[in-house]
């Protein structure tokens, strides 16, 4: 299913110079369904969750 969400992002993405992208709202809404759609668009793709890990990976 196409949602509004997708459209934006797919429009960060094919910006020229680009800022990171950080996503916030609700929970339960779709957020990192929609990032992970958009990271398989790329040839490289990290997710960092601040919510599930206090610390980074080394």
């Amino acid at each position: 299913m196409k949602r509004l969400i997708d459209y934006f992002l797919l429009e960060w993405k094919n910006q020229q110079e680009r800022k990171p992208l950080l996503l916030r709202g609700a929970r339960q809404v779709g957020k990192t369904h929609a990032v992970r759609v958009l990271g398989k668009s790329f040839s490289n793709f990290i997710e960092v969750n601040l919510e599930t890990s206090q610390r980074l990976p080394p």
